[in-house]
Parts: structure tokens; sequence; C-alpha cells
């Protein structure tokens, strides 16, 4: 327990310090203070807006996966737990916290709890690779028309590696070299749970038919919550163009993943600086821009909360058996 105290309150300094550096370094205050009040209020809550109807999308992503492994939750229970995951996931180590709450919110829900893993899991993948595909579709034209190969690189680089990972993941090689280590500790039950993990993992890729849906599903939530984002710099008279943004958002997307920080604050911020201050925004506004843009992710967490203050303090769970059989 001190221990994940201890790595908890580590990571929330370096949150502290990397938002405090960009301040200090980085940030006009003046200009940051100006592009705050310059904001285009109506503009941003529309894509507020946008960003729950995207997260009703992810929510139905999740629903599909869960469908192809004949786990029949509705979909107002995955809604639920999905913002239920963002109010207690939202201040979690890495961006990806929330799902892990997710996850193991919905296995009470499940014939197999690994299946709850195994489907979040499966939809972050396909919704990384479909990120990439789109910063790889749109950076080849960008690159070749402006003569700047770096981003176009950087892309297929960050692509590979992420395709690698997911490889040695889920082969049967990772369990073999992991059980052999956790076997010297005595942790058998946890080489077991992970080759549950990844039998239910790559059984999904017999499901076309989903897999297909969730493809499609997954492009709309990437290409929707790119544009959002757009209009979130919009908003602030950033002058960047529309394209930059399609290829931006899936690298900031991957960085804030790294375990470094509280959900990613202040790698997201430092991140937002870096990609977009060389195309034309200020530190001011890039800063102001990944600020609006974990605001939104605030309220969707607020949300969250509401959802769990009327469902009361631990949902009911149902009888799916039941429900399996009857589908």
């Amino acid at each position: 327990m001190m221990k994940k105290a201890s790595q908890f309150l580590l990571k929330g300094l370096i949150s502290v310090g990397l938002i405090t550096a960009l301040l200090i370094w980085k940030v006009d205050m003046a200009e940051f203070v100006h592009a705050f009040c310059s904001v285009d209020i109506p503009l941003y809550l529309m894509a507020t807006v946008l960003f729950f109807v995207q997260n009703l999308i992810i929510a139905y992503c999740w629903q599909i996966v869960l469908v192809a492994q004949r786990n029949n939750v509705p979909f107002l229970r995955v809604l639920q737990v999905h913002f239920i995951g963002s109010f207690f996931g939202t201040f979690m180590p890495t961006s990806i916290g929330m799902d892990i709450v997710r996850a193991f919110s919905l296995s009470r829900y499940m014939r197999q709890g690994v299946d709850a893993m195994s489907s979040m899991f499966v939809t972050r993948v396909v919704g990384f690779l479909t990120n990439f595909a789109i910063a790889l579709v749109v950076a080849f034209p960008v690159a070749q028309a402006t003569g700047n190969m770096k981003i176009l690189q950087v892309v297929v680089v960050m692509t590979v590696l992420f395709i690698f990972g997911i490889w040695v993941l889920l082969h049967p090689q990772f369990l073999s070299g992991l059980g052999f280590i956790l076997n010297r500790f005595g942790m058998q039950a946890i080489i077991a749970k992970i080759e549950l993990f990844q039998n239910s993992s790559r059984a999904l890729r017999h499901e076309k038919t989903s897999m297909f849906k969730l493809v499609l599903m997954s492009l709309a939530f990437q290409l929707l919550g790119s544009y959002i984002i757009y209009l979130v710099g919009v908003s602030l008279g950033i002058p960047v163009a529309w394209y930059h943004y399609f290829i931006m958002i899936p690298l900031i997307t991957a960085i804030t993943v790294l375990p470094l920080s509280i959900a990613g604050i202040g790698l997201r911020e430092g991140a937002f600086v870096f990609f977009f201050v060389p195309l034309g925004a200020t530190e001011a506004q890039a800063f102001s821009l990944s600020l609006l843009v974990f605001a939104q992710w605030i309220s969707a967490a607020l949300a969250g909360g509401v959802v769990y203050w009327l469902s009361g303090s631990k949902p009911e769970a149902e009888p799916l058996q039941e429900e399996v059989a009857d589908s």
C-alpha cells in the first residue's frame, strides 16, 4: 500500500513539475491569460457536445467487442460503466487508467471476468491502429507537399513500435518468458490469468464481421476526436491547418499513455506545446489548447460522478447468464 502511495505521489509530483516548468520557461503568462480570455465560447461548447457524442461512440465500440465475445451486456450498462470509469480513472497514472477501472467495473457482469479486460484492450488497440492509419494517410501527402519528411518518419516509427509491442504482448513466447520469471516467485495464478487474457484477445480475430464493424466505428471515433480538438483550436484562434491535427493528435494520444504522470497531466501539455508551436501556434495557445481539451475530460468525469451517485454506490449485477441464454 505504501509503495503504491509513493508511486502515485511521485507521478503527481512529475505532473506538477512538468506543468510548472512549462509555465515558467515556455509560456508567457500574459499571452496565456489573453488566449484563455479570447476563447470563442459557443464554438468551444459545440466541441464539448461533440466530445460527449464521441463518448457514446467509444462505448458502442466496446459493446461490439463484448457481443462478439458472447457477453450480452446492455448498451446502457456499458455506457454507465464507461462514464463511472471516467470519474474514478481520471487521476490514475497514465491516460489508460480509466480503461482499467472500466474493465474492472464491468467484469462483475461478465461470464468470464477476463473478457472485460480483453474487450477493452482490443477496443483500444483497434482505436490506436486506426488513429495511426489516419496519421499516416494525412502525413504522407503533407510531407510531400512541404518537403518535411520528419513528421512522416515520426508517425511511421511510432506506428511500427506500437504494432511490435502488441505483437510481443499477444505472442505465446511472451507468456513463456514471463511465466519463467513469475514461477520463481510463486505467481502461477497470474500466469493463468495472462494466458486467459491472451486467448480471449486472440480469439476475436475470428469474429470478422464484428471486427470490421469495430474498425468503422473506431474510424468515426478517431476522426471526430481530431475534429473536436481542431474546433477547440479554432475557438482559441490558433493558426494551424486542420490536417495537422489529424497527424499530431495520434502522436499526443500515444505519448499520454506513458505511465509517467497522473492521467497524462503534464505530458499532454508538453506534447501540445512541442508539436503545435513549430506549426505556428504560440506557447500560450498550445498550452491553453491542452487545458481546454483536458477540461472536456473533466466534464466527462463529472458526468461519471453524477451517474455513479444516481446508480448508488455499487450497481446491481444483472443475471447475465439468463440474458445470454435468452439472446
